[in-house]
């Protein structure tokens, strides 16, 4: 999970939204006018906003319906009048049992938001550390509230389920090879190679390059 950047709302989301007859209830986003930029509009904040991840998981998905989904943090059954709002529409993976499908079904009152995480205005970053063995924690040295929020942030995107811890350990086994063989390389270049987990990578870089070299025996 990482910190989101909304930037300028596009004037196409912005015409969109001026033309639907009532905004502020949930059924407005099944309205003709966002129907029908509703791929544009899932590419442009996956692209512009996102770096090609999901916002919870932190894998790489593309803006076609089969991997991605618009997500509306604040569920618009509960909170219609953010039906249309830029700043509660982040794209999420389609994952079963995790993210967004995962969270919109176990969330059941609007104050169950005030115990996640929102990475549009929070950096998670603050509340997570991560381990070599890809699995995801509240930091130490939070206060207890903090933490009581971050292991319930993991909780409901479910981001330590197997699968993607995983690939978090797999990717970390890479990086300790990587340090073993070669100079430090830039944190920018290791993303290239490692496109998924953006916030893992950059948190076991610092352990990892940061550590001496053990000398062959």
């Amino acid at each position: 999970m990482f910190k989101l950047n909304k930037k300028e709302i596009p004037e196409f989301f912005i015409s969109a939204k001026k033309n639907v007859k009532i905004p502020l209830v949930s059924s407005a986003w099944n309205d003709t006018n966002i129907r029908n930029i509703s791929f544009k509009l899932r590419e442009h904040i996956l692209l512009q906003e996102q770096e090609l991840l999901c916002c919870y998981c932190e894998t790489e998905i593309d803006s076609s319906s089969d991997t991605s989904n618009i997500d509306h943090f604040k569920t618009r059954h509960l909170f219609p009048r953010l039906t249309l709002e830029y700043d509660n529409l982040l794209i999420s993976c389609n994952t079963r049992y995790q993210c967004s499908s995962f969270k919109d079904d176990k969330i059941k009152y609007k104050s169950d938001y005030d115990n996640i995480i929102n990475p549009v205005i929070e950096d998670p970053d603050y509340y997570f550390d991560y381990l070599l063995t890809g699995d995801i924690f509240p930091k130490s040295n939070i206060d207890a509230k903090s933490k009581e929020k971050a292991i319930f942030t993991i909780a409901i995107f479910q981001l330590n389920n197997t699968r993607l811890v995983h690939k978090r350990k797999e990717v970390a086994r890479s990086l300790s090879y990587l340090q073993q063989q070669y100079n430090q390389p830039k944190l920018s270049t290791l993303y290239n190679h490692f496109p998924d987990f953006k916030s893992f990578v950059k948190n076991i870089y610092s352990k990892i390059f940061q550590q001496p070299k053990q000398k062959p025996h």
